[in-house]
């Protein structure tokens, strides 16, 4: 935490402001040894991105080393991940002149990467979230991307760098996962542009998207049914959630990563507009967040010092199950009223 403090009180004395892609490259370019982050229990975007970047710098030359506190999830076992490491795992004294962020709006949700910082590392930052409060010495956000991927992209096309059948898988299944398989609002013309050039390339997109929606394990089809079970609604109807605790894992055999995706059931619903999902954590509550319409479950997870984007967001709340429901409901009510009044 006093190492994240002197970062904090460095940083205050820069412009954070958004750079340009080619200032960003060149800045990008002048360093050689690379630390390579994402946020906490990371997803298909983030996946993609690091392990994307991570190849791109070693084509340049660089030397590079990915770090997360969490495991590699198996449910992205269609990317390669030897060279994905675990923050804990990373010898001690290993010193890095440079930290690569991607897919993420603030340093605290690097968790535990934080503390193989010095206060001299130059971070960079790629982000799509509106939220990111551009904490890096070098910010490249473009709110407007569909997905992280969807940037790093971009950075091969101004390295003049081909992207081979590995690359486009990782950024593929970057911008798949991040528009929901291309049918979230945030899908763009460009989002379609970049995977037909990834297809291009020639990877399996059968094989892909096999892997990512269409291979469930038992034990995450019982712990889904079991949720299913658990779903409550508001009164009216507009908001819904769910929990899932250490001892639904217990009894079905599912894991925290058979979750994943589980709360999109709760937004199918037709009169919800605001949806949550709760998992019980070792003294938190990890929380997800969707939304329909003009709602904004963003600015609901900041409440929490969480982030995200409009429609999808996230945050950690310390305490109960019980006590996070309650604030939650409290500052969703809220949003809805703000939200009705602009009508």
């Amino acid at each position: 935490m006093e190492l994240l403090e002197k970062f904090t009180k460095k940083n205050k004395q820069l412009k954070h402001m958004g750079e340009s892609l080619a200032a960003f490259c060149r800045a990008l370019k002048k360093k050689d040894n690379f630390l390579l982050a994402s946020h906490v229990n990371p997803e298909g975007d983030a996946v993609g991105s690091v392990l994307a970047i991570e190849s791109l710098l070693r084509r340049l030359g660089k030397k590079t080393l990915i770090a997360c506190e969490d495991p590699f999830p198996d449910r992205l076992f269609c990317l390669p991940h030897k060279r994905w490491n675990q923050a804990k795992d990373v010898p001690p004294g290993r010193k890095f002149d440079a930290l690569v962020v991607a897919d993420c709006p603030t340093l605290e949700r690097i968790g535990h990467v934080r503390d193989l910082l010095r206060p001299e590392t130059q971070i960079f930052n790629i982000d799509h979230h509106i939220s990111n409060v551009k904490f890096g010495h070098h910010n490249y956000i473009h709110p407007t991307a569909s997905a992280c991927g969807e940037i790093v992209f971009d950075l091969f096309k101004w390295f003049k760098l081909n992207i081979n059948q590995e690359e486009a898988t990782a950024l593929y299944v970057s911008i798949s996962t991040d528009t929901g398989s291309f049918k979230y609002s945030n899908t763009t013309v460009k989002s379609h542009q970049v995977a037909s050039h990834l297809i291009e390339t020639g990877i399996d997109i059968e094989e892909i998207n096999d892997a990512l929606y269409s291979t469930y394990s038992l034990e995450k089809i019982q712990l889904y049914s079991l949720l299913l079970g658990k779903v409550q609604r508001s009164q009216d109807g507009t908001i819904a959630w769910v929990a899932v605790t250490r001892n639904d894992l217990k009894q079905t055999g599912g894991t925290y990563e058979d979750t994943e995706g589980f709360i999109d059931f709760l937004k199918y619903i037709k009169e919800v507009q605001f949806s949550f999902f709760m998992s019980e954590m070792n003294g938190n509550v990890r929380v997800s967040f969707r939304s329909k319409g003009n709602y904004d479950v963003a600015k609901v997870a900041a409440q929490f010092g969480g982030g995200g984007h409009k429609k999808a967001a996230g945050c950690t709340i310390a305490g109960t199950l019980e006590d996070a429901t309650k604030k939650i409901l409290d500052q969703i009510k809220i949003a809805i009223v703000k939200q009705n009044q602009k009508r």
